[in-house]
Formats: structure tokens, C-alpha cells, sequence
């Protein structure tokens, strides 16, 4: 008998895993289309950085939300969004995700609508999740997303340590 599983990784990654008669293999989220760049609008003076501790955090709590004002920073935070290559196509074996994540708004004047948001996965598949003017784009390599928040995290001078992959049990 077929059994379909749904997970999540990030707000607008899905993973969905199909199998039968032996365990679910779950597959990226959506094959990349190759020449799409998503290009953080220029517009943004700011960058807002928040922290997704998951569904299984028990109980623990993320640090509240950094604003980053400093054109320097929020453009070089941008400019390592926009230089993200595109999610390769190809079905992947991705651990289970529960929402982990860092999340980036970028804004052009305080408390203005985000022009763009990424998300980092940090956990399942591990990839990152852009919007630009109501358009989505998966971007990075499967796994990549760590690695890249923690880039993002010194490029945007805002000393967070990541949550565990999977917190141990409380």
C-alpha cells in the first residue's frame, strides 16, 4: 500500500516522500528552473533577521528579532542572497524538517512591507526559500542552508549560535 508523507522545511519548502513497501524517500522540493536569480530589490535599507527554533524546540526560545540599519551590511547581506545558485534539480534523500529557521526580511524604511524574505532551512532538506515581489525561489545546494546562515550571521555582525540540527530530547 502507497504512503504518502508531508513535511516541511521553511515556510514554503515541501517536501513529499512517496513509497511502497519500504521507508518514504523524500524528494527536493521542486525542480530549479535554471536561469532564475532572485534579486533582492535594491530599495532595501534594512534587514531584519529572525530566529525559527522549530516545532520540536520543547519549549526553548529564540532570540528576538535583529534589525540591521547599516547600508554596508544589508548590502552585502543581500548581495549573498542574490548570488545563490539555484536548487538543483533531482530527487534527494532529506531528513525530516520541522520549520528551523533563519528567516531575513529585507525592507526599505522601518515597519514598511518586507520586498523580499529568505528563509534558511536548518534543518530537513536545508535549503533556502526566497520571495521577491510575490515570487518564489528555491535557492542553494541540498544541505547548504547552515552553513550559509552562519555566513549571513557574520556578514550581518549578529552573534547567534544555531540550534542543534535536531534538539535532544528535555
Amino acid at each position: 500500500m502507497p504512503l504518502l508523507l508531508t513535511g516541511a522545511v521553511g515556510s514554503a519548502l515541501a517536501l513529499t516522500a512517496c513509497a511502497s513497501g519500504g521507508p518514504a524517500a523524500p524528494t527536493s522540493p521542486r525542480p530549479a528552473l535554471a536561469p532564475t536569480v532572485a534579486m533582492i530589490p535594491g530599495a532595501a535599507r534594512q534587514v531584519t533577521l529572525s530566529m525559527n527554533y522549530g516545532a520540536n524546540a520543547n519549549g526553548r526560545k529564540p532570540p528576538s528579532p535583529v534589525t540591521v540599519t547599516d547600508s554596508a551590511k544589508v548590502g552585502e547581506v543581500a548581495w549573498l542572497v542574490d548570488h545563490l545558485p539555484p536548487w538543483p534539480p533531482g530527487t534527494y534523500n532529506c531528513p525530516p524538517g520541522d520549520g528551523m529557521a533563519l528567516i531575513l526580511a529585507f525592507r526599505a524604511h522601518p515597519g514598511g512591507p518586507p520586498l523580499a524574505t529568505a528563509d534558511l532551512g536548518l534543518n530537513g532538506c536545508g535549503g533556502t526559500d526566497v520571495t521577491v515581489g510575490g515570487k518564489d525561489y528555491v535557492m542553494g545546494e541540498p544541505g547548504s542552508a547552515r552553513r550559509f546562515a552562519v555566513t549571513v550571521l557574520t556578514a550581518a555582525n549578529v552573534p547567534w549560535k544555531l540550534p542543534p540540527f535536531y534538539w535532544p530530547p528535555t
